[in-house]
């Protein structure tokens, strides 16, 4: 099959920015599995310094870790480190602790990303001070993902994704499409992946696979 990988590393005060330091998009056979979902209709907000309650904006709502209970904040200094691409190994990687608030005790946190043959590979290795609240995994698809234990059925049983049952619980929230400019491409909703972690963890590795 065909697929389509793109990730972002940068910082958080980029043109027309969203807190996105490290998200990714996945398309297979021109169909979205992974999506970013875009930007609504401009108003004055989206201009204005209440940019960052708007949800499309958030970290939150893009393929990324909620981390110790922290999202990524605005800013330049909110940014990706050691960022490598292998292009041998079809393998992205980058730290983006350094894109979350100093509140959340992220000594580091190494995403990457690796398409095999068969498989795309997510992987979060992670050290964080004295955490407090469980990480929590977010991936926003475009189609009804259906649950199984530590799988995810994604583009109806196209893909799966897979997870590690004894590391976290999984949960879909529908997100509704109000915004014309979300719908026409979307449709009337779209659906976010919370992965939360079962344990509080100092350090560790998640692995995520995709085939």
């Amino acid at each position: 099959s065909d697929w389509f990988f793109a990730a972002k590393g940068g910082h958080n005060n980029e043109s027309h920015n969203h807190n996105d330091i490290g998200s990714f998009l996945y398309y297979v056979d021109e169909k979205p599995v992974f999506i970013d979902a875009g930007v609504g209709t401009y108003n004055k907000k989206t201009f204005s310094k209440d940019r960052y309650d708007i949800w499309t904006m958030q970290s939150g709502f893009h393929n990324l870790p909620q981390i110790n209970g922290y999202e990524q904040p605005y800013g330049a200094t909110y940014k990706a480190n050691a960022t490598k691409y292998d292009p041998k190994k079809n393998s992205f990687e980058l730290d983006i602790a350094a894109a979350y608030p100093s509140d959340a005790k992220v000594r580091r946190w190494v995403r990457k990303y690796e398409i095999t043959n068969k498989a795309l590979i997510i992987s979060d290795r992670f050290e964080i001070d004295n955490p407090t609240i469980p990480n929590s995994i977010n991936f926003l698809v475009a189609q009804n993902p259906k649950l199984k234990e530590g799988i995810i059925e994604l583009n109806e049983g196209i893909r799966n994704l897979k997870y590690d049952k004894n590391q976290f619980s999984a949960t879909v929230e529908e997100i509704l499409l109000d915004d014309p400019r979300l719908s026409n491409v979307w449709g009337s909703k779209i659906y976010r992946i919370s992965l939360k972690a079962k344990n509080i963890e100092r350090k560790g590795i998640y692995t995520f696979t995709v085939n």
